[in-house]
């Protein structure tokens, strides 16, 4: 895929302990570009957008904020959430503006189980960045799409 120069500047805020301690990258070393580039051919193969995708993690977001700190079961009790709240604010690395505030989303459905954070709908909904393989925060897109329809009924 064709490289962007502004994304070098977007890698270098991606590092770790940048941004955030443990970064965006994780030890992936294909460019911004190739990493979006395949995350999104894993959505147009499976025929989900980034968009739905982001709405659901915003979904879920507001589900868990509003148990405050406990955890939540939704979808008749398919999916269980809980956040995790911490200080502070983290800056989109695409050097958008987008701000969000620090939180860890945990999200439990069946055997599958990951951590995200508020920004990621953001990532994703915008930069179609899910984090590169290796980091804390990567969420992959195919369990991504087998919650998305586990809560949307179309599994």
């Amino acid at each position: 895929m064709k490289r962007n120069p502004a994304n070098a500047n977007v890698r270098a805020l991606m590092e770790r302990g940048r941004l955030g301690r443990d970064g965006f990258l994780g030890d992936d070393t294909r460019t911004i570009e190739d990493i979006v580039a395949a995350d999104d051919a894993t959505l147009v193969a499976a025929g989900v957008t980034r968009a739905e995708l982001a709405d659901l993690l915003d979904e879920l977001h507001v589900a868990a904020d509003e148990a405050l700190e406990t955890p939540r079961d939704l979808y008749d009790g398919k999916v269980q959430v809980q956040v995790t709240e911490v200080m502070g604010r983290i800056s989109c690395p695409f050097g958008c503006g987008k701000r969000a505030h620090k939180a860890a989303i945990q999200v439990k459905a069946g055997s599958l189980a990951f951590v995200f954070t508020p920004l990621h709908a953001h990532l994703i909904r915008e930069h179609g960045f899910f984090q590169g393989k290796g980091s804390w925060f990567r969420l992959e897109p195919a369990e991504l799409i087998s919650l998305y329809r586990l809560c949307r009924g179309t599994e």
